[in-house]
């Protein structure tokens, strides 16, 4: 039986392509303005999870709950992390504070997208008329 995503919350969906639609063009204007071929990795990892969400493919839900997990919470708390650690070797004489903020930030709408993701996102199977039964 085929599978469909159905987003619940409309203004999530929304929260969820823009954020993804800005991140795709900000990647893809960097990895041409710098000609970095490194760029290309999160421009396929973005632009194949906007298809998945915009199609609503049953994998969009694990798609998003992934990329929200690895991307935004893991990457970023490590980031965290790392500054942290460095500027604690360096009694956070040089500690940039925006850094801390940006990081900060972006955990908190990785965590927000994560649980947003599992209360509104539902896998529902699709009705096609053909698997419907015929009545005389």
């Amino acid at each position: 039986m085929k599978k469909k995503a159905a987003f619940t919350n409309s203004i999530f969906y929304w929260a969820i392509v823009s954020i993804l639609g800005v991140l795709l063009f900000w990647n893809i204007y960097l990895t041409i303005a710098h000609a970095r071929l490194l760029g290309l990795l999160p421009i396929i990892i973005q632009a194949t999870l906007l298809l998945l969400i915009v199609t609503k493919h049953e994998y969009a839900k694990n798609g998003i709950k992934i990329w929200s997990s690895i991307f935004m919470i893991g990457a970023s708390g490590l980031q965290f992390l790392g500054r942290s650690l460095q500027d604690l070797s360096e009694s956070f004489t040089n500690a940039d504070l925006q850094h801390y903020l940006t990081t900060g930030i972006t955990i908190v709408i990785g965590i927000a997208v994560l649980y947003y993701t599992n209360k509104t996102v539902k896998i529902v199977p699709v009705v096609s008329e053909a698997s419907e039964p015929e009545y005389n």
